[in-house]
Parts: structure tokens; sequence; C-alpha cells
């Protein structure tokens, strides 16, 4: 029987109706609004939050038929304060992106090597304890502080839950064991937080009593992970080595590393893949912050008609070149104040010379990315890549390019969907393997590499300058 998948994401939540093969039988969508202030403010309203879920499972159930069981995929690091008993929130949804917290990083470097070892994790307020903490100092000390899925999951079910995968996007859990560390908590002065009872992916944890929600009352809610996490897994990056990047509103590079956590020492995060079936699997990570946000920064300010005019530009910059981190740097650089940076403009560069180069920066910065992988020991043969940014035969011909190695373009625009449609299957059945659970899939397209191995390092080494510079400008105001 049909999967309900819910995606909640950045901008907004999808939900499909995914049938025993993998098809899409029916789609919705509820958007969110963004806002953004001073000293990295990122903020979204609780209230839009759920009621994009709403709308996007109203849309998606509008033609009734009897579901099997419903997953949910979550953005990861966003939190908010909210009421246990009443389930209403008690503070905005502080988003991935917001970095207020970076001064409560900074008040821990002496702690930086002990929090790495300990989850895999950078300090930094990309992650979710920094956050937490900037709420309970800046906004409220009412009620539970959690990831928004806790949040969600109770909403839906009742219960008081999160994920294995999202626990370990948190600081505040031990990638070793599994659980919450009581150090970590203390280091926070997050000690006497209620923190949620973290389970398995495949795991059942009740059935859906929404109010707001009479279609789905009585279906068991049987698959929760994180969104990237849902990605890998819909691409069946099932073995060591095999690794995705998505490009939505940031692009997130993961590399499966199998069951041992492997700390990186190059500037990675490590983080909890899933737990099905009893297997626990690992994954490197590492994070753009600004990628589709980037490509709509462009045509906010008139530097692009459009995501689809992307392949209209100049084949090349015209010797301009950007560095796109506008909400500052994620792996393996780190610096949160980070900003973008743009050089090579002359009197006869234009508006289309700027936009490429933005878009190229994107590609520059995942091949950083790889390249820190590959320093890792976690040398990449081909690269599985799916989001909106994937329709673009221009970025991604450049990642191919950049990166020197095949890109293959996964085939279905919502890879989180499917991938925690997947989970849920394996949450509702007991019998299913995990290999049957993954619908089966074949490149859309694959992009070979067409610049020579010089030619793409001769330009790796000129964007590592422009971005060495752009970090080292935030590190003096």
């Amino acid at each position: 029987m049909p999967i309900l998948a819910i995606d909640q994401g950045t901008s907004g939540t999808k939900a499909l109706i995914v049938g025993d093969g993998g098809e899409v039988l029916n789609r919705g969508l509820g958007e969110i609004s963004l806002h953004h202030g001073p000293g990295g403010l990122v903020e979204c309203d609780p209230g839009e939050l759920w009621g994009s879920l709403v709308s996007a499972v109203s849309q998606a159930l509008s033609n009734p038929l009897t579901l099997d069981a419903v997953g949910l995929a979550n953005q990861g690091e966003s939190i908010l304060a909210w009421d246990p008993r009443t389930l209403e929130p008690l503070s905005p949804v502080m988003v991935w992106q917001d970095s207020r917290a970076a001064s409560l990083c900074d008040e821990r470097r002496d702690r930086e090597e002990f929090v790495r070892s300990r989850t895999g994790l950078q300090l930094d307020p990309y992650f979710v304890a920094p956050k937490m903490k900037w709420l309970r100092e800046n906004i409220t000390r009412k009620g539970v502080v959690t990831t928004t899925d806790a949040w969600l999951l109770a909403k839906l079910t009742g219960g008081f839950f999160t994920d294995i995968s999202t626990a370990s996007r948190t600081l505040l859990l031990d990638i070793h064991s599994g659980a919450w560390s009581g150090e970590l908590l203390e280091l926070w002065g997050l000690e006497k937080e209620s923190l949620p009872e973290v389970v398995g992916n495949d795991q059942t944890l009740g059935a859906i009593n929404a109010a707001d929600l009479p279609s789905l009352r009585g279906v068991e809610l049987s698959g929760v992970i994180v969104d990237q996490a849902a990605a890998l897994f819909a691409q069946s990056c099932l073995t060591a080595g095999e690794a995705k990047c998505t490009y939505g509103t940031g692009a997130f590079l993961l590399a499966n590393i199998g069951a041992t956590p492997k700390i990186s020492n190059f500037g990675l995060a490590t983080s909890i893949a899933w737990d099905v079936r009893g297997a626990r699997a690992h994954y490197l990570d590492g994070q753009v912050f600004t990628a589709a946000s980037a490509v709509a920064w462009l045509i906010e300010n008139g530097l692009l008609e459009s995501a689809e005019a992307i392949d209209a530009l100049p084949r090349e910059s015209g010797g301009v070149m950007a560095v796109s981190a506008l909400a500052g740097f994620g792996a393996p650089r780190w610096k949160p104040s980070g900003s973008g940076a743009i050089a090579g403009i002359s009197l006869a560069s234009t508006k289309a010379h700027i936009a490429r180069a933005v878009v190229d920066g994107i590609a520059a910065q995942v091949t950083e990315l790889i390249a820190a992988m590959s320093a890792d020991g976690v040398a990449l043969q081909r690269l599985r890549v799916d989001g909106g940014l994937t329709r673009s035969k221009t970025l991604m011909q450049m990642q191919a390019d950049l990166a020197q190695i095949p890109v293959d373009v996964y085939p279905h625009p919502d890879a989180t969907a499917l991938g925690v449609a997947a989970i849920a299957h394996l949450g509702a059945d007991s019998s299913l393997s995990v290999d049957d659970a993954i619908a089966p899939w074949r490149p859309v397209s694959t992009y070979e590499p067409e610049w020579s191995a010089d030619r793409a390092a001769e330009y790796m080494s000129m964007w590592k300058g422009l971005a060495d510079n752009a970090q080292e400008r935030s590190a003096h105001g």
C-alpha cells in the first residue's frame, strides 16, 4: 500500500504519496517564508511551518486513498521552544543558517577537540546546541527546546521523540554510544533540559492523531530521518565510499563511511546516517550554505532572470571569479561570519559574467569538500546528485569539470521524500529488506569531465586564494 512521505524543508514542506515501486502517485507543497536580520538572524514562523505541512498533506490526499504508513524527514539543525503540554510554540524557529550563537562557540574553543572526538561535529552555530543555549539566554526559559522534528512528531502522534540521525546533528549526542551525553549537556549549560527519546529510523512511533489532519487519523508513523541522510538513502549510497550532493537551498555533500564513525581530520562533519534493521551507518559531510539561495540572490538583484536562465549564461565568466558564501562558510573552513567575494571585474564584465561566476563558485565550494573527503581517505569515484539546481546543465558540467569525476543526476526531484518513504516502508513491513525498500533508479543524465586535470587544478588554486582572502577579511571584521 502507499506511503505518505513528508519532507519538511527550509523553504517549504513537500508531501508525496509513494507507491510500492517508488512511483509518485500524488504530491502537495506548502511554502514557508524566511526572515533574515542583523547578526546572522534567520528565522521562520512555526505556525507557518506547521501550516505548510498541513497544506502539503491536504493537497497530496486530495484523492482519498488507504495509506500503509507515514514517514517524516526534517531539516535537521533548526530549533524552537514549545510547550510540551499544549504543543504551542514559545519562540520563532531558529533556522539552521542562523549564526547568532557564534560567540557561544568561541567561548568553548578550549574544548573543541573533546567536542569533535565525542560528537564528530565542529564547534559551529550551524549545529543545534549553540542555538539552544542562545535561545534560552535571549528568548525564553519556558517549555522545551528541540529540533523541529520533535515538535512535529509531538503534534502528529503525541509522543516526544527524535530520530538518531537528527540527534547526531545536535552537538549533544555521543556518536559512539548513540545516547545523549551528560558531559556535553553540561558543557553547553543545558543539563536541566528535557530531551526527546532517541529512536531508530525505521521505528513505529504511534498513530497520527493531529486534529488538523483528520484524513491521517489512525495511520501509523513508521519512519523518521534527517533530510540529507534520507537523500543519501534514496540514492542507494549504502556502501562506504558512495556519495551524493543535494543542491537545494544549500548544497550538501555526504559520503557513506560505513558502520564505524571516522572523525575527520580535514574539517568535515561525521554523523549517523541511519539505524535501520538494527544496523547503523555513518557519513562524512560538508555544507555549502548558499546554493539555490545564491541563485535567488542573483535573481533578486537583477543579475539573472530566473534559475532556468543559468543555462543561457556565457560559457566562460570573462575572468570574473566568485566565492558564493553569502551566509558564511561551512566545512571545511567553518567561518559563520564569512562572506562572499567577487574578483576580476573589468569594464568588459557584464551581469551575465558575474552570474556565471557565482554559479561556478557553488561548484568550486563542493569541489573543495570533495578534496577534503579525499584527504580523509574517502576518494570519490563518482558523485550522485539531486535537487532543483541539478536541472542546470551549466552547473552540473562545471561540477564534473572541477571535481574531475563523473556526475550522475538522480531522476527524481524529491530524493529526500523518496528516501523517507523507503524508511517508512521498512518500519511498516518487518519482512522487507533494505535493498527491496529502495526504488531502483538510473541516472537521467551523466556529466563527464571535459576540462583537463591541470585546468581544473589551476581554477581551484585561484578560487581558493579568493576564498582565503574572503575568510581573512571576515576574521578582521
